[in-house]
């Protein structure tokens, strides 16, 4: 009996399949779904070129890193600087080159690094890139003022000029002189405002300008300011030294005695022919100034009790006068004193009671000063107030009166009494001294 054997398909038919009832024919074939593409984080850009840029800043560029299988495209960039090897890193996000990174300090050193980013994320920094940004010269100082001084010196001063987009401030000046319209400079490095320009010829016009100057180099030079010098004349005088200032022993509260010494000369200092003097309450610098005053001077109208500031200037033909001297402070008497009914005779015998009544009298008046004790001394001097050697008084019942027995020096000369008024812990605070007394 035979056997049975079907027919295979060929291979490029399509296997039927059954359908459901009332249907015929052949099924579509199904797509197959496919896997969606990966962001992978960019490559590092590489090394940054970095160019100098305006106003001392840096232009930096660099190229967009390329793709491979494993980093998908940069889409945007970051980029961070430093001070060259401190590594104190500054952000800036979302740049693009080139790139003009501005605000860094000129005359430094940078290092700067780019970074790539996309929606994966951000890449390594780049390589590392250094330059030194350049300072700008400074920009033209104005035009200086210009002020004669002593013995044909010029005093210079100028402001330092403005730092702009292109210029950047100046760390030094020069100076340079010459003759008015002659263009012959002479050039002073390094100076400083106010600059005093010393040696230039009285009666002459002088051109100066100034020019500043920093690292990146000088600026251009101002424009010129002209002084014509005076004829020259005497030099102002040196400042004289107060000898001192004192209270004179009259008896009165409202006066102070004021000496001083005449300056000596120098190559900048003429003679002194005059002085003027001027006094202040110590401390207040309100001043009172007497002018054509010699020495010794008295001050007069003074309040008693009073610290008084004084200051002494010499003057000759010179244009200004010379300087004032140090102060110095010296304080009025604050008690009045007169002679009492017993006063002592011009002639005295050594050792015995003082002649005519064997003893003396004071009136001793607050002025403002509290009165509280008073004293006598025979002195050889007639202007230092004696501090020894004092016999104290005795309040003798009279209005202010102060009274005491005493012998004239047991040594012949010739002597001066001095009646003293007494404040507070002894101090002396009124003087009146007698005329010459002779002792036999």
């Amino acid at each position: 009996m035979p056997i049975y054997r079907p027919t295979p398909l060929p291979a490029n038919r399509a296997t039927a399949t059954m359908l459901p009832t009332g249907q015929s024919g052949l099924s579509t074939p199904q797509p197959q779904p496919q896997p969606t593409p990966t962001v992978q984080l960019p490559n590092p850009p590489g090394a940054a070129v970095l160019a100098q840029g305006p106003s001392g800043g840096l232009i930096v560029t660099w190229a967009t890193p390329a793709t491979d299988g494993t980093h998908s495209a940069t889409t945007g960039f970051n980029l961070q600087f430093s001070p060259s090897g401190a590594a104190t890193w500054t952000i800036v996000s979302g740049v693009a080159s080139p790139y003009a990174l501005t605000g860094v300090a000129p005359g430094e050193t940078f290092d700067v690094q780019i970074q790539g980013s996309n929606a994966a994320g951000v890449s390594a920094w780049s390589a590392t890139s250094s330059l030194t940004t350049a300072t700008a010269v400074p920009n033209a100082t104005g035009a200086p003022s210009l002020m004669q001084g002593t013995g044909g010196a010029v005093t210079v001063i100028w402001a330092s000029p403005a730092s702009d987009s292109t210029h950047n401030g100046a760390t030094g000046f020069n100076l340079r002189y010459s003759p008015s319209g002659a263009a012959d400079w002479t050039t002073v490095a390094g100076v400083t405002s106010p600059y005093t320009l010393n040696g230039l010829a009285a009666g002459s016009a002088f051109d100066i300008e100034i020019q500043g100057l920093n690292a990146a180099g000088v600026g251009a030079w101002s424009a010129s300011s002209t002084l014509t010098l005076t004829a020259a004349g005497p030099n102002a005088p040196n400042a004289p030294a107060i000898a001192g200032v004192t209270p004179p022993p009259d008896g009165t509260t409202s006066k102070l005695s004021v000496v001083w010494t005449a300056p000596t000369t120098d190559s900048t200092h003429g003679a002194a022919i005059g002085f003027n003097l001027r006094y202040s309450p110590s401390g207040a610098g309100n001043w009172t100034t007497v002018s054509n005053v010699t020495s010794p001077y008295t001050l007069t109208g003074l309040t008693g009790g009073s610290a008084i500031d004084v200051e002494v200037q010499a003057t000759n033909a010179a244009v200004s006068p010379g300087a004032w001297s140090a102060a110095v402070t010296a304080t009025t008497w604050g008690a009045i004193v007169v002679p009492g009914n017993w006063t002592a005779a011009a002639s005295q015998v050594h050792g015995t009671s003082v002649a005519p009544n064997g003893g003396l009298q004071l009136d001793a008046t607050a002025s403002p000063t509290a009165v509280t004790g008073a004293a006598f001394a025979f002195s050889t001097s007639s202007s230092t107030v004696p501090t020894s050697g004092l016999a104290a008084a005795s309040a003798d019942g009279q209005t202010n009166g102060w009274g005491l027995y005493l012998n004239a020096p047991a040594t012949a000369g010739t002597y001066y009494v001095w009646m003293l008024a007494q404040g507070a812990g002894g101090t002396t605070i009124g003087a009146l001294v007698t005329s010459a007394i002779t002792v036999t």
